[in-house]
């Protein structure tokens, strides 16, 4: 099945996947920091902290890229980021079911 295009693709799913690849890009650069590190047997190797240091913030964008872009899974409306989110305000969706427990 092919993938439609990320310009053609809904602004809530491009950004999505977006998130997801740095999250992997983020991943990748951590592991190519270990193995530098391990093969030349210096923790404070510049190349692989350097690496390190990228590696955490791809971490941190993935995590501003899902906060800034926190959407209501029924109408895809953004949600507020901060105070408990109970119920959509603009489907009314609940996201709390009938013991008080979070549900997405």
């Amino acid at each position: 099945m092919a993938k439609t295009p990320l310009r053609e693709e809904k602004p809530y799913r491009k950004w999505h996947r977006i998130a997801y690849y740095v999250l992997i890009l983020g991943c990748a650069l951590i592991s190519i920091s270990v193995i530098v590190s391990i093969a030349t047997g210096d923790r404070n190797n510049i190349v692989a902290n350097r690496l390190g240091y990228a590696a955490i913030v791809c971490v941190i964008l993935f995590y501003g890229i899902n906060m800034v872009k926190w959407r209501c899974p029924n109408c895809h409306k953004p949600l507020p980021l901060f105070g408990p989110v109970l119920n959509c305000r603009y489907c009314k969706r609940s996201f709390m079911d009938s013991k008080g427990n979070q549900v997405w």
